[in-house]
């Protein structure tokens, strides 16, 4: 597969910008006095997710080094601001070759290795198994399709996963899945998503006036708010906001697409049919007079803080087949919340949502439509699915802890 490589190594933008650091890795990691905990975590959604696991880590184990792990550009830009207080290092995860792998492990010399989610290397794995260091996979999930996969390869899974000391899996269908395609039933534990231990910071209403002037939108602004949209979404989203505008004339369209880089051709579109559209670093430039209909978030990790000043929220990567986004940011801000019929990312999650009465899954635009005019339309019912979705997502903490109990059988304080 070398030659593959190389030609998306060469051709794909993101891939050229990280292949050095990922050829290379860890020359710069500093040499601790102590060996350190290595957490790795894939991209944005991972880093953002495994937060207030570290913050908990650094909290029992105040003198040991925390070094974090990432494979995207992005994740490394998100892991650098979110993480810096409770980390001591961030750097990018080797491609999996033997040599790159074992020159990274030397310097490195972790203690314990926590992979969160599922991002399965086979050298990364044994080479860490020989070196002593436990693996703990955290947060673990097998999607459906991943599953499939697997499964083909069931042959193969078995002895990679054999290197794992622990699996702390998200919900009992994932514990199967994974104890199906190879890993030891005595090993596997249902620990829960840490997802649903994110803090709650509910937003004050002085902050969410300040956010509001901010983006330059007027305190009774009815905002709908697209969160991680894909492309494909945001053409939905307009033909609905087009709609919609004509029953609200006072609504604004908030978008935040998944990749930053496509907030250009989403003001384009956005502008091409009429609508007095901005990215969000532009805002400044608009005349004094004016109030964007639409506005296009053209930064990184800003997402949560704006579902402080939604009235309804669209989660995307839902109405395209791409599995759906996290749900629960939302929903700890009390918001309700529409996604599309394709969430097998976050199955469980959208599943205990919908039958809480605190999500609605739509099929298409129309029916995003119908369902956001409906809650516009009545405050109550909004407030009231909003309500539910917080109820799901305060009953379902804990994982972090749990998954605490498991470090300290390999890691004591």
């Amino acid at each position: 597969m070398f030659p593959l490589f190389v030609v998306k190594a060469l051709t794909l933008e993101n891939r050229r910008a990280t292949v050095l650091k990922r050829l290379y890795p860890g020359f710069k990691i500093p040499q601790f006095r102590m060996r350190p905990i290595w957490i790795h975590a894939l991209s944005v959604g991972e880093v953002f997710s495994v937060v207030t696991l570290i913050k908990a880590i650094k909290r029992d184990y105040p003198d040991r080094p925390l070094v974090c792990s990432v494979s995207t550009q992005r994740g490394y830009q998100v892991a650098t601001q979110s993480l810096s207080k409770n980390v001591d290092f961030v750097f990018f995860f080797p491609y999996d070759f033997l040599w790159t792998v074992k020159y990274l492990i030397r310097r490195v010399r972790p203690a314990l290795f926590l992979l969160v989610e599922t991002d399965l290397w086979p050298n990364v794995l044994s080479e860490i198994a020989k070196y002593g260091a436990p693996a703990i996979l955290v947060n673990g999930r097998i999607s459906p399709t991943s599953y499939k996969r697997y499964k083909r390869l069931s042959f193969f899974t078995k002895r990679l996963l054999s290197n794992f000391a622990w699996y702390c899996m998200q919900s009992e269908i994932d514990a199967k899945r994974i104890i199906s395609i190879g890993a030891a039933r005595d090993k596997v534990e249902v620990t829960g998503n840490i997802k649903f231990d994110q803090p709650v910071n509910p937003a004050s209403d002085e902050e969410i006036r300040e956010l509001k002037d901010l983006l330059r939108i007027e305190a009774n602004t009815k905002v709908f708010l697209a969160g991680s949209t894909h492309e494909g979404e945001e053409a939905i989203l307009l033909r609905s906001f087009e709609v919609l505008k004509k029953s609200f004339s006072d609504l604004i369209l908030v978008v935040v697409p998944r990749d930053p880089g496509r907030a250009c051709s989403v003001q384009r579109m956005f502008k091409k049919a009429g609508l007095l559209a901005s990215l969000k670093t532009e805002l400044d430039k608009m005349d004094a007079s004016l109030m964007p209909e639409a506005i296009v978030v053209d930064t990184i990790g800003e997402l949560r803080r704006l579902y402080a000043i939604a009235d309804v929220v669209f989660v995307g990567k839902s109405l395209v087949n791409l599995g759906g986004q996290n749900p629960l940011e939302p929903a700890a801000f009390k918001k309700p919340i529409l996604f599309g019929p394709y969430m097998f990312n976050f199955e469980l999650i959208a599943e205990m949502l919908v039958r809480k009465g605190g999500a609605i899954r739509v099929v298409n635009g129309e029916g995003l439509l119908e369902q956001v005019a409906g809650l516009l339309r009545n405050p109550e019912r909004s407030r009231l699915i909003g309500q539910r979705a917080y109820e799901v997502f305060c009953m379902n903490q804990g994982a972090v802890d749990r998954i605490l109990r498991v470090i300290q059988r390999f890691l004591r304080p």
